[in-house]
Parts: C-alpha cells; structure tokens; sequence
C-alpha cells in the first residue's frame, strides 16, 4: 500500500499513475486542459524533468494536497516557488507597485511554460485590479481568462468533464461570488448550476465533500436574494449532509441560517407560520446564531439575534 509522504521526486509519477487507475480516472480526463496524453505518460513513466507547478496541479485534481509528497524542485522551479509566494504575500500586504512589479517578473520567467503559470500571473492580476478598485467587470474578465487557461471549456457547461484541483475550483468560487456582487444573475446562476453538476458527477472524490457546503453556503444565499425559496432548502440540506462528519465549522451556522430563513419565508407564504412550524424556525435561527457567534462572525450573528428579538420576542437571558 502507498504511503502519501515517502515518494521522492522520481516517485511522483508512480503515485499520479496508482491514484489515477485506483479513482479509474483515464489520462486524457486527468491532464485536460493541463498537458497533453503523451507529457502525463512520460511523468507517470518516471521522468524527473516535469514542471513542479504541473505535477501540484495533478495531484490536486487527484484529491492529493502536494505536501503530503517530497518533491524535489530544479532551480527553477524552486525559484518560481519563491516568486509566486512573495507575489501573494504583496497582494496581502497591499504592496500593489511592487506586486505588479513582481508578476512581470515571473511572467517574463516563466514564458513557454505550462498553462497553470499563465493562470496564476492572470488571477492575480485580477486581485490587483480589485485591491486598485478597478471596475469588477475587469476583474471578473481576467478571473475567466484564468480559469480557460487550465478549464478551456469553462463557457460551455462542461466542467464535469474535468477533475479540477483546490486551486481551479477557488478560481470558479471566486468568479461566482463576483458576479454574485455585481448583479450578474442569469451568469451567477449558470456557474451554480456548472458547480452542482460537477459535485453530483465527481461526489466519489473527498476533496468535492468538503467543497460541497462552501457553494452550498454562497448559492443558498444567492437563491434566497432571488426569492428562490425551494432552490435554497435543497442546497442548504445537501450542504448540511455533506458537512456531517466534518471537524470544521467552516459554512456551518451560514448554512443553517439560509435554511431558517428559506423555512421561515415558505411558512410564512403558506399560512403556518404558528405553534410547533415557528418554534422549529426559532430553534433554527439560535443554533445559526450561537454557532456564528463561536465562530467569531459576530456581525452576522448579531444580525440575526436583531431578528429572532423582533420577530419571536426572544431574549437572550444566558
């Protein structure tokens, strides 16, 4: 049996090759978009002189986080390693003159290299624009240039057809939660509707679990802002299922606080909103609020203890 953090770089191919045939994931589905067929067979045939970057990416879309293997890095790949952290780290810093400084570099560097480097320099150009309070329209375009660099196929609906890595997956979050912001209904719904087909066709994977109660969390609020009351229920409880189990609280009280609301307006509509229906809204409503509050978002948590004091006359005597 393989243990994860004892493959050295000449390894690496041999654990891509175990992972994919154990997932029953073919080569041309696992390097679409990233490289072709014959690049992914002379990695798995042990060829040491892959791009560190494209070997992350693999892995990634294989459900393996790079750190869990020892990969043993070229002077350039250990140099654009260190390139790309300080480039986030600027970003972070609001250190925008030497950020944008930064990116030209690595982009001159990494010229004729593999899509995930041209990725990286565009999101985080994108990052920038916003940081800058550039329009989110510029910011959304550059996000979508992104993501078609490694997932050409992002405008069609067909992303099921790939096996997407953490980072591909936050780019397409990161998309759906700008076009969310700038009212970009019809769009946003779309790339709700790509995430949830892509989670139902690849729900074998952990990795797709975990992101489950994330696009839960964002799509059940978006359909609650579009009065889209069943929408919401449904995503909120599968958001809620695949978060069982988890050691995480991370979208948990969000996710029970779109399922009240979603419950409450329905009963409301429908004339049972009385006796055991609204206690059960109640009950729903503080487990949300006590569970943000541990969580430390105390500004969504107040909002909703705002609510429950108007709405049910609770008060809170501890």
């Amino acid at each position: 049996m393989f243990k994860e953090a004892e493959f050295e770089n000449n390894h690496i191919g041999t654990a891509i090759q175990y992972f994919r045939e154990l997932y029953e994931i073919s080569q041309s589905k696992l390097c679409k978009g990233l490289c072709s067929v014959s690049t992914l067979s002379r990695i798995e045939a042990g060829e040491r002189d892959a791009d560190a970057l494209l070997l992350e990416t693999l892995l990634e879309r294989l459900g393996k986080t790079p750190n869990q293997f020892e990969i043993i890095l070229t002077d350039f790949d250990y140099e654009a390693y260190l390139c790309r952290k300080e480039i986030c780290k600027r970003i972070e810093d609001n250190d925008i003159e030497e950020a944008y400084r930064l990116i030209n570099e690595y982009d001159k560097m990494v010229e004729g290299k593999v899509s995930p480097h041209k990725q990286f320099v565009i999101v985080r150009q994108a990052h920038l624009n916003e940081l800058e309070g550039g329009k989110s329209e510029k910011t959304i375009d550059l996000l979508m240039e992104g993501i078609t660099y490694t997932v050409p196929d992002f405008n069609t609906s067909s992303i099921y057809e790939y096996f997407l890595s953490e980072s591909e997956f936050n780019i397409i979050m990161d998309i759906l939660e700008k076009m969310i912001a700038s009212r970009m209904k019809d769009s946003a719904e779309k790339i709700i509707d790509q995430l949830i087909e892509y989670l139902y066709w690849h729900k074998h994977m952990e990795q797709n679990r975990r992101n489950y109660p994330k696009v839960a969390a964002v799509a059940g609020k978006f359909y609650i802002e579009q009065n889209q009351l069943d929408k919401a229920l449904k995503i909120c409880n599968k958001g809620l299922e695949n978060h069982k189990g988890s050691y995480k609280m991370t979208y948990l009280g969000d996710l029970i606080h779109i399922k009240a609301q979603a419950s409450e307006r329905t009963l409301k509509s429908s004339g049972n909103w009385v006796g055991d229906n609204k206690k059960e809204c109640l009950k729903m409503f503080l487990e949300a609020y006590y569970t943000l509050e541990f969580c430390g978002d105390f500004t969504e948590a107040d909002k909703i203890l705002k609510h429950v004091q108007e709405e049910y006359q609770w008060e809170d005597i501890d």
